[in-house]
């Protein structure tokens, strides 16, 4: 992931960046579901109407719009959200001074 998103793009065809981007989402799909089980904040279809109570928890719902209004308000749900069920993280075994290196150097022996 921080290889596509750092790569240049110029000299690829939009059919090759289709082509990398597909398994990149799959694969990190597969990594969000097993380490954090995500699942959607709100159980309603994205479009549906929604109420936003008056004490509502902010980290939960985030307003757009014609937010001068007080809760509560009525609204488009325009994203389900995400939440973690769980947090499966591998605990650290490195030396401290690689505990930042997001993806090590790779050095093919000749």
């Amino acid at each position: 992931l921080v290889d596509l998103a750092n790569e240049s793009l110029d000299g690829y065809s939009d059919a090759q960046i289709g082509a990398a981007a597909r398994d990149v989402l799959r694969d990190t799909k597969k990594v969000l579901e097993r380490m954090f089980g995500l699942q959607h904040v709100v159980s309603m279809a994205e479009g549906e109407s929604i109420d936003v109570p008056v004490a509502y928890d902010a980290g939960r719902y985030r307003l757009t719009g014609n937010v001068s209004r007080t809760p509560p308000v009525r609204g488009e749900l325009t994203h389900a959200g995400w939440q973690a069920t769980k947090c499966d993280l591998p605990a650290w075994t490195g030396k401290p001074v690689a505990a930042l290196v997001i993806a090590p150097a790779e050095v093919q022996v000749r």
